[in-house]
């Protein structure tokens, strides 16, 4: 019932909707970056995973994962457009800087923790699978997060 919403509702309905877009869009980057990962170099992705499996934050992120039905929210609906790897590691990057404060209030001893490069990377885009609902999407990207950090910037 739209006629109940006046502008100032609208706009956040529409900002909230842009949000969504993107959020999906990184997210579901990733996990084709991840499973491209997987594809390649099953034996490096599946090392990934086990070192990073009993670490708070991996934990962490499979629960809300789960918790906030993040799956369901990528596969509803024709897949988003594919960001391009420059663009996806810059929105990493918002979210590095986010744990990088986080960790300075707490402890102003700590080291600056990881510095993402956004510069132009060295790998051309290439062509991404396919996202299928049989797959649980959470490794994938997490491991679409690693394949991006530790790709070359270009020459």
């Amino acid at each position: 019932m739209t006629d109940a919403f006046g502008p100032a509702d609208l706009q956040l309905l529409d900002a909230m909707r842009t949000h969504d877009q993107g959020l999906r869009a990184l997210l579901c980057t990733l996990a084709r970056h991840g499973l491209a990962m997987k594809e390649a170099a099953p034996r490096r992705a599946e090392r990934w995973i086990d070192e990073l499996a009993p670490h708070p934050y991996y934990k962490g992120g499979q629960f809300l994962f789960d918790l906030l039905e993040w799956e369901d929210f990528m596969l509803d609906g024709a897949a988003p457009p594919v960001l391009d790897a420059a663009q996806a590691c810059r929105m990493l990057d918002r979210i590095a800087s986010s744990l990088r404060s986080m960790v300075a209030t707490i402890d102003a001893g700590q080291g600056a923790g990881l510095a993402i490069d956004v510069a132009p990377l060295a790998l051309a885009e290439q062509a991404l699978p396919e996202l299928e609902a049989k797959l649980h999407l959470f490794p994938f990207v997490v491991l679409g997060a690693i394949a991006l950090l530790t790709r070359a910037p270009a020459a």
